[in-house]
């Protein structure tokens, strides 16, 4: 069998804090070979099948360590056991804001409430709105995890785009939308919070929901339309995304993304640094796990390097 030119990478046994070292070889057909390290210097050999977390960094810096983990905001995967692992051995969790169900509903509402706002839907082409419409007018939109906007508005698909863009803020007419197509059931995000909150953990977020509402205002209007207007390359962006995401590539994550609504000042290049600050300030005294999109990764990295942190790429 045939292994993939890929480096290899740290995987950690418990306690993830100084745990003992595996290595890793990633093989064909998804599957990853793992080759503990024993004291006697034996190795044992058996296959893991189930899907890793690749967007995880190890922060340290003075003998503290802490974690950064990229994060999927809609996931067709969950990844419990990872995060639960990553929540168990820390005494704070950190998010970019609250994930409550009444903090979502909040966002739902304000988001619903579209006067003043440019209409997505008067700017659309009208063969998107047929397309998007056919596409969506017999998906059952059910719960999930996320709490999402469609579940809290109570969102059914057909005449989607007339029921539920007309009339709302830009970004709002975006994430309805992008959310119904994925149909996807899982947010790292809120998977995580919840299992802070089960276990106890001090949760602690880098901003308000004021903060984050004024963020998605400040996504260009022109860039929620062309967007849309590119609908006919949502499926390809879908899988391409899912694929980099898996496979923990930045680089590959940036290129693929470079069109997406909230690849925008207002979203990444305004927030970076503060998320920056906010996470910086936990990591000093470790133990402590932070959790943003991973399109704040990059930058929020560069920052990290800069101050002389040491980040390495990991799996928990």
């Amino acid at each position: 069998m045939g292994r993939e030119a890929i480096p290899r990478v740290r995987v950690l046994r418990e306690p993830i804090w100084g745990g003992e070292e595996v290595l890793a070889d990633r093989c064909t057909h998804g599957h990853i070979w793992l080759y503990e390290k024993r004291s006697e210097g034996s190795m044992n050999l058996f296959p893991w099948k189930e899907k890793r977390l690749q967007t995880v960094w190890r922060v340290g810096k003075n003998g503290r360590d802490s974690f950064l983990v990229g994060t999927a905001h809609f996931s067709p995967i969950s990844f419990r056991k990872a995060l639960t692992r990553l929540v168990q051995e820390s005494e704070t969790v950190i998010f970019e804001g609250p994930l409550d169900r009444e903090s979502m509903a909040t966002v739902a509402r304000y988001g619903a409430r579209g006067e003043g706002t440019p209409s997505v839907y008067d700017a659309l082409e009208p063969a998107v709105i047929r397309e998007i419409n056919r596409q969506l007018a017999d998906r059952s939109v059910q719960a999930t995890m996320a709490g999402s906007f469609l579940d809290l508005m109570n969102v059914k698909t057909s005449g989607f785009l007339e029921q539920h863009v007309r009339g709302v803020r830009p970004w709002m007419a975006f994430f309805t939308t992008w959310s119904a197509f994925l149909n996807w059931k899982h947010s790292m995000d809120v998977e995580a919070f919840h299992i802070a909150r089960e276990l106890g953990k001090q949760i602690a977020f880098l901003e308000t929901i004021e903060d984050q509402l004024e963020a998605l205002d400040g996504i260009p209007f022109e860039r929620i339309v062309n967007y849309f207007n590119r609908f006919k390359y949502w499926s390809a962006h879908r899988e391409r995304f899912s694929k980099i995401f898996l496979e923990g590539h930045l680089q590959k994550y940036l290129s693929v993304t470079g069109e997406f609504p909230t690849r925008c000042e207002s979203i990444i290049g305004k927030r970076d640094p503060i998320f920056f600050r906010g996470i910086k300030s936990a990591f000093e005294k470790g133990r402590t796990s932070a959790f943003v999109g991973v399109g704040h990764i990059p930058g929020i990295k560069k920052m990290f390097l800069a101050e002389g942190y040491r980040m390495i790429q990991e799996e928990p």
